[in-house]
């Protein structure tokens, strides 16, 4: 079966883009819960080619690859099974020689789920590793499978983003079949995720009251997980949507639709409640759904991106000439490095790691794309720690 397989993981191993990448945040976390579900002192995301595993994300162990005959996840890749677990290393004929086994840590527990990709292609490993012997409880199996779901996802859907962008460049000077791969392909990703969404609120009614701390803190995490890869898909949308934004013109009074903005943003905070600061706001002729997701981005970025140490606060003005709206929004937030402002306008550009601030980079990009297809432009000028000025216009 290893060999059958090599060609199609090899394939997607290559889809993925993933090997050698830098340590990300999602994957940390997953292997840091993996290891506390199953008290394990180690955790892995390991990948396996044709030379080498690599491992994605190391919990509790400083290595970034192994050539290929030391590995063992490619016992479970192989197995065809649900899950591949040696009680003791040490006992079985396969590993009692590993380097692993026999010096530095010497491992003596294994417990590995396969990655399987949409297509089931087994490619890689979620495992937990322990020096002594363990014995996992069903529950613990159980997360282990739940949470190697949830690295391909991650991984099925870094593959749709390299789709999505290698078609837009080869398609930049065809925009109607782009923005049409676009929108489908971003508003598909979203229909796992309201399965997903809708099985941990049935979850949550049946187990609540069931539940100790410990257990809530899983719920929570794969929860917050969850949401974080739908705004994610969100975002793409939205991106995709900014190709796609032909202006239906109608009458939109500016004033309500971001007081309505603002109000949805901000009505979860319970202590220091960011304020928001409104000269008086016109009503223009331009599109609805084109200005709300250019206010919403706008508004969101300038709460999101704040110290913590001072109350959020939000100006907002517009003044007007013979051709056009001119909005200026400020915040009191982070500001932005003098070096950074030419990139944040492009798309999957991040300033910040997923432990600071979470996002996908597509905000801004996506307020670019609408407003330029308004036939407006964009702009910032910042100050670090001092704050942000957002200025865009519209036309008459």
């Amino acid at each position: 079966m290893w060999k059958e397989n090599e060609i199609l993981r090899l394939k997607l191993l290559e889809e993925y883009k993933i090997f050698d990448t830098l340590p990300e945040q999602m994957y940390d976390d997953i292997t840091a819960m993996a290891a506390s579900i199953c008290n394990a002192p180690i955790a892995l995301i390991t990948l396996v080619d044709k030379h080498r595993q690599f491992f994605k994300s190391h919990y509790g162990i400083d290595v970034d690859q192994t050539p290929i005959e030391q590995s063992i996840c490619k016992h479970t890749i192989n197995s065809g099974e649900a899950f591949f677990e040696i009680k003791d290393l040490r006992a079985d004929a396969r590993f009692k020689d590993h380097p692993m086994v026999m010096e530095g840590r010497k491992i003596v527990f294994y417990f590995g789920v396969p990655l399987i990709s949409e297509d089931g292609i087994p490619f890689g490993s979620l495992s937990i590793i322990n020096t002594e012997i363990q014995e996992l409880t069903d529950m613990q199996r159980a997360a282990m499978k739940s949470l190697a779901k949830q690295v391909v996802y991650l991984l099925e859907l870094r593959k749709k983003n390299f789709l999505l962008e290698a078609y837009r460049r080869k398609l930049e000077g065809h925009s109607k079949v782009m923005e049409e791969f676009a929108f489908i392909a971003a508003h598909d990703l979203r229909s796992p995720l309201r399965g997903v969404n809708s099985f941990l609120k049935l979850l949550e009614s049946k187990n609540d009251t069931l539940w100790d701390e410990k257990d809530r803190q899983y719920f929570d995490f794969i929860f917050e997980n969850v949401q974080r890869m739908d705004k994610l898909v969100l975002d793409l949308l939205d991106y995709a949507k900014s190709y796609m934004t032909h202006a239906h013109n109608e009458t939109v009074n500016t004033e309500e639709l971001v007081s309505d903005i603002f109000y949805g943003l901000t009505k979860g905070y319970t202590s220091n409640r960011p304020e928001l600061l409104l000269s008086e706001l016109p009503t223009v002729t331009s599109s609805a759904i084109a200005l709300t997701i250019i206010f919403q981005n706008l508004i969101a970025n300038a709460l999101k991106y704040q110290s913590g140490e001072k109350t959020p606060k939000i100006e907002l003005s517009c003044k007007g000439n013979d051709t056009e709206w001119i909005f200026e929004i400020k915040d009191n937030g982070i500001g932005i490095e003098q070096e950074n402002l030419a990139i944040i306008f492009e798309p999957f550009k991040r300033l910040h790691n997923q432990s600071e601030f979470s996002g996908s980079g597509l905000g801004l990009a996506a307020c670019k794309k609408i407003i330029e297809t308004l036939k407006g432009t964009i702009r910032v000028t910042s100050e670090k720690n001092k704050g942000s000025v957002f200025t865009f216009t519209i036309p008459k």
